[in-house]
């Protein structure tokens, strides 16, 4: 189950780019997540 990779590419970059289509979502939601987290931990720390 290899990456389909164009000559463009290369082997590195691409195999980097297909990296990333996949961790992209990850790290978004991991992000927003942690952002949420933070807010409502600082908004009970005010009551």
């Amino acid at each position: 189950m290899c990456p389909i990779l164009t000559a463009a590419e290369g082997y590195i970059l691409g195999l980097g780019a297909k990296m990333f289509v996949i961790a992209g979502p990850v790290i978004v939601y991991g992000t927003v997540a942690s952002v949420i987290y933070g807010v409502a931990y600082w908004v009970m720390q005010m009551l």
